[in-house]
């Protein structure tokens, strides 16, 4: 694996676990930011493409989606 290849999976394994931070965090304030922060940096350091940069961040608008058209836990009748 060269460098480049390396730089990348470990932008990859960062975001994915900055997203399931996310998931987890869902509902409290700027539960994207870390998330959303991520993507961005590794897309302006090139480590991740503009199709993954453009990925990424639809799969958090995704998860947000769900989340917001799902039933809500404990709510009040």
């Amino acid at each position: 694996m060269n460098i480049e290849e390396r730089d990348h999976q470990t932008a990859v394994t960062w975001i994915e676990g900055e997203i399931n931070n996310m998931i987890r965090d869902l509902g409290k304030p700027n539960a994207s930011s870390a998330a959303t922060s991520v993507i961005t940096l590794a897309f302006l350091l090139r480590v991740i493409s503009d199709d993954e940069h453009r990925h990424y961040r639809a799969r958090i608008d995704q998860i947000y989606a769900s989340f917001n058209n799902s039933p809500k836990q404990g709510a009040a009748a």
